[in-house]
């Protein structure tokens, strides 16, 4: 397995006997990036083997991004998949640490937590030029008086916002980090896993072929790509998954001036508050920054059963004004909890089987009014689009009614919360626009849904109890987030690390630079 970089060719290493590995990660997201890394840092001899399914950071292009229908990427979703992860090159991303994600607080400990939010906020960082700003914390006395007079409470932490340019750069980091010191193979992804002697034997597809090679730690940092495949390998080795709970909801796209006070000082605004019925809902993913910010398209293809589609919002800094003299776009997600559909389980097939009698599972748009008052749109999308003050980030979507994804509770709990907010937004702005003043000038977009993945059993260093394998990232069911994710894979990396200083001896193993190749 021979590694090629951008514009270099290397005569091919020979692959080790037998093709076993030290270290093998599923996954070179945020968390499979970290966990290499970790492990390389305390134990640079060892073995390791990072598995992508998608596609080189530089070969990820997105046709929903150029104006173009989602095509499915020839079965990878560059969104979905590829190294990088939920870092996507050519958008903007944002670090948001803790207490974001406080289940990691819970779950890993309050010093180990912070430790380790401090290590991923450096090493994602470090590629930069200049340190990023972190906003979130101490907000204004406007911005809190705006909130509370509608009885709403911001949540402050610290956030940093990555440009375009900066997260390339972050991306590239990693690369450029780990080039020579692992084996990368993209369009390969791990499909089985038994147990072997102390270590696993695994079956890996490529797009080509099957391959078995054995390990002694299994790492899974597979995310979006393997939100349901996950928790089958989990289940064949019998480790035992909690069922998620699920939100599901909308995203609002509107002129980003409308966001951008609120943006600048809580780029990752989010807000919980409670109905009548003391379900929650909350904001999710919030993209209004001064340049506002993008709307993508995550196609998870067959991964739950016929294929579907789903949001993803990106903040961005670097886009251009649209050419037609409208102004940009920005957006959040707007989530509640559900309501009459079941488990987890039932409530996310109940959804997805009401998306694909809508729309075959393809994201679609209603204007706000439309959506509050459960009525269709009469015109066609390119009519709705051109009616908006702003330029629609996204051109493949189709009108039809978004209100009907929702059973009557979850949809007025999603007008009651969107009304509160959007006033308390509005106040904030300086602009006392009522309610019905936004019915034709903001898009409501579906599908979105969050925590999709079942939560397997893991300690504190994100290890499954009597098994040599971690699972890290969003695949461990307990936050979302890259910063958190990060943080995932340090502690699994430094316990592999930790684990072999016991039970192999450094001195015992070739020099790394004799033993790792890969592609790239």
């Amino acid at each position: 397995m021979n590694r090629h970089l951008p514009g270099h060719t290397q005569a091919p290493q020979p692959r080790p006997a037998a093709d076993h590995w030290d270290v093998v990660i599923a996954g070179a997201g945020p968390a499979g990036l970290a966990c290499a890394r970790a492990t390389l840092e305390r134990r640079p001899d060892l073995r390791v083997l990072l598995l992508e399914a998608g596609r080189s950071y530089r070969r990820r292009p997105c046709p929903v991004d150029k104006g173009f229908a989602c095509n499915g990427c020839a079965g990878i979703c560059n969104v979905v998949s590829g190294f990088g992860g939920s870092m996507h090159y050519g958008d903007g991303a944002k670090l948001s640490l803790l207490p974001s994600g406080r289940r990691l607080i819970d779950h890993l400990g309050a010093r180990a937590a912070q430790d380790l939010c401090a290590t991923a906020f450096s090493w994602l960082t470090e590629p930069l030029t200049d340190a990023p700003a972190l906003q979130g914390v101490g907000l204004t006395d406007r911005a809190v008086a705006a909130f509370d007079a509608h009885h709403l409470a911001i949540r402050e932490y610290p956030v940093a916002v990555l440009g375009e340019s900066d997260l390339a750069r972050v991306i590239e980091g990693f690369h450029d980090q780990l080039s020579g010191r692992i084996a990368l193979l993209h369009t390969s992804e791990l499909t089985a896993a038994e147990p072997a002697g102390t270590g696993l034997q695994l079956t890996v597809h490529t797009h080509r072929t099957a391959r078995t090679i054995t390990c002694d730690h299994l790492v899974l940092a597979t995310g979006r790509r393997g939100v349901t495949s996950t928790t089958r390998l989990l289940h064949s080795l019998g480790v035992a998954t909690e069922q998620p709970d699920i939100s599901v909801g909308i995203r609002l796209e509107m002129a980003a001036p409308l966001l951008a006070a609120i943006g600048e000082e809580h780029p990752d605004l989010k807000i919980t508050q409670l109905d009548a019925g003391a379900r929650k809902v909350k904001t999710f993913c919030f993209c209004g920054g001064p340049n506002g910010g993008r709307i993508k398209f995550t196609n998870y293809e067959g991964a739950f059963g016929e294929d579907v589609i789903t949001l993803d919002g990106h903040e961005t800094t670097e886009r251009p004004a649209p050419a037609d003299g409208r102004a940009l776009a920005a957006n959040f997600g707007l989530l509640c909890q559900v309501s009459g559909r079941g488990d987890a389980r039932q409530a996310r097939d109940s959804f997805l089987a009401t998306y694909r009698e809508l729309t075959g599972g393809r994201p679609f748009a209603q204007s706000l009014g439309a959506f509050r008052a459960r009525r269709a749109d009469t015109t066609p999308w390119p009519d709705l689009a051109a009616t908006m003050p702003f330029q629609p980030s996204v051109a493949d979507l189709t009108c039809a009614r978004v209100d009907a994804l929702f059973t009557d509770d979850e949809h007025a709990s999603l007008t009651a919360g969107l009304a509160r907010l959007m006033a308390a937004i509005l106040d904030h702005t300086g602009h006392s626009a009522d309610e019905a003043a936004l019915d034709d000038r903001v898009l409501v977009i579906g599908p979105e849904l969050e925590f999709l993945w079942e939560k397997p059993a893991i300690d504190t260093t994100c290890r499954v109890p009597g098994l040599p394998v971690y699972v890290v990232g969003d695949s461990a069911g307990i936050a979302q987030g890259i910063a958190q994710a990060a943080m995932m894979g340090i502690a699994a990396g430094r316990d592999i690390a930790r684990t072999r200083l016991v039970a192999v001896p450094a001195q015992t193993s070739a020099p790394a630079t004799e033993r790792t190749g890969g592609t790239s």
